[in-house]
């Protein structure tokens, strides 16, 4: 591997873990989980709720994992879960959940768009096109790896 590719891995991977980091204070600063921070903004950018399923792909986290972020949510008030057809569940926000939304999940949205703004077009562009790009890259190398299960 040459030296600029793996410098521009240790960019990457400087970058990835900073931006993670970032979420997980702004979840805790919000008094959440990471998973249910996850959750939450999946329910507001889904809209009127979604499947249990379907948060599983919006989130990019395993069943289990969103079972159990949905049972805390469910039992604080955040959330409520509705029988949906054969044996799938829908969650919704409450009122308390919406709330909750509008005051700590909105303004990540904000912070999200604020920091793309300050990118020219033309590395919104490039960012756009590079990054799905690379992540499919990614994952399929690291599945060949013996990591997919």
């Amino acid at each position: 591997m040459t030296t600029d590719l793996l410098s521009l891995q240790k960019t990457i991977n400087a970058a990835s873990k900073r931006i993670e980091e970032a979420y997980h204070r702004a979840a805790r600063a919000a008094g959440l989980s990471d998973s249910a921070f996850d959750i939450l903004y999946a329910l507001h950018v889904a809209g009127e709720g979604c499947s249990q399923r379907q948060l599983c792909e919006l989130c990019f986290t395993r069943k289990q994992t969103v079972n159990s972020a949905i049972k805390r949510l469910q039992q604080n008030g955040t959330v409520r879960v509705e029988a949906g057809p054969g044996r799938a569940t829908h969650i919704f926000l409450t009122a308390q959940g919406r709330k909750l939304v509008n005051n700590r999940v909105i303004p990540i949205i904000d912070a999200e768009t604020t920091a793309l703004n300050s990118l020219s077009p033309q590395q919104r562009t490039a960012l756009s096109a590079g990054l799905p790009r690379y992540a499919d890259a990614l994952v399929k190398a690291l599945d060949a790896t013996g990591g997919r299960r």
